[in-house]
């Protein structure tokens, strides 16, 4: 991913509608690329602090936007242990069918 995208990514990830390939990316564009960890936190300072000083929250920017990029880490994670159970699963699934036939197929 290069810079231009990553910006033109950055609306859609605090959309939180990246899909996890595209997250991915977007996430090791940001641990690689100073100038774009810097727009991200102006965008995010507009994007959440604007709202959360209108309510009269408190907003620390750098420690929130910190805690929202572990958070989408640790979710790209559990979205790709999901994601190999579930072939795993697929796998174990076509392979009990196939023992079964066989079986089904020897005894006849």
């Amino acid at each position: 991913m290069d810079c231009k995208e990553f910006r033109s990514l950055i609306r859609t990830f605090l959309d939180d509608s990246l899909d996890e390939f595209k997250l991915a990316e977007f996430l090791d564009h940001y641990d690689e690329c100073e100038d774009c960890r810097d727009e991200l936190r102006i965008q995010y300072l507009i994007y959440e602090g604007l709202e959360r000083l209108e309510s009269g929250d408190t907003f620390d920017v750098d420690r929130d936007l910190a805690d929202l990029m572990e958070l989408e880490r640790k979710r790209l994670r559990g979205r790709n242990a999901f994601k190999k159970t579930a072939i795993a699963s697929e796998i174990f699934t076509v392979a009990a069918f196939l023992i079964v036939m066989t079986v089904i197929l020897f005894y006849q």
